[in-house]
């Protein structure tokens, strides 16, 4: 398996993407990181067909595939339209399906991959005004469950990632400027904010040899609430 610092594939994006995916990957590239941008629509079984046709073009296999698409907003059951609730499972929940699955069977003929997705705490705890979120969530760690037991056969490890609240454009939703500000001055250890190098030391890990035998666990960064 490839050493986890490279390649870098910058797929899952979205149109919500604040910035543009291929300013990311020129960054890791000048910080002697290897990645390409590719911009696909995660609900799409051909768009993610040609995402992973590239990242093979480009690197000859497909070592880690990680799971990252998500949006969210706010709005309570009862006021919910019927395409805000299915635009959101499209991206959060199917984006997933089509990815792992995707991944997954380029991965089964070599006899080893890791998969990772982001999950969250409010899959487990509830969400108000966000059930459709907490809901998709709710069916990514159910989803990571039962295909780390399918791939298990295959060497194939499945985990997923809860960050907690982390200080991103989606985390401010329905919140005031000053309603931020105070959940920023709340200590880690007491459900503060969540800091990117926590993600990202928890995701070198579950890439690492260490947990290379570790699969269908969901990793809570914060305790769901």
């Amino acid at each position: 398996m490839a050493p986890i610092e490279i390649p870098s594939l910058l797929a899952e994006i979205v149109p919500e993407l604040r910035t543009p995916p291929e300013k990311v990957a020129a960054e890791i590239r000048d910080n002697k990181g290897d990645a390409i941008a590719v911009k696909v629509d995660v609900g799409d079984p051909e768009s993610v067909a040609e995402m992973m046709r590239q990242a093979i073009v480009k690197y000859g296999q497909i070592d880690y595939a990680f799971c990252g698409a998500g949006v969210m907003d706010r709005i309570p059951v009862i006021d919910m339209p019927e395409e805000v609730w299915d635009r959101l499972m499209r991206i959060n929940l199917k984006g997933v399906f089509l990815c792992a699955q995707a991944a997954a069977r380029h991965m089964m003929p070599r006899k080893e991959g890791r998969i990772l997705s982001i999950a969250s705490g409010r899959g487990v705890a509830g969400a108000p005004r966000s059930a459709h979120y907490a809901a998709s969530k709710a069916g990514v760690i159910a989803f990571t469950k039962s295909l780390a037991v399918e791939l298990s056969p295959d060497n194939i490890t499945v985990n997923c990632v809860c960050p907690g609240a982390t200080d991103t454009p989606m985390s401010r939703i329905g919140y005031t400027e000053e309603q931020f500000q105070k959940r920023e001055e709340i200590p880690p250890l007491m459900d503060g904010l969540t800091h990117k190098f926590e993600i990202v030391g928890l995701v070198r890990y579950l890439l690492s040899d260490a947990t290379k035998f570790v699969t269908g666990q969901t990793f809570f960064l914060r305790t769901p609430k």
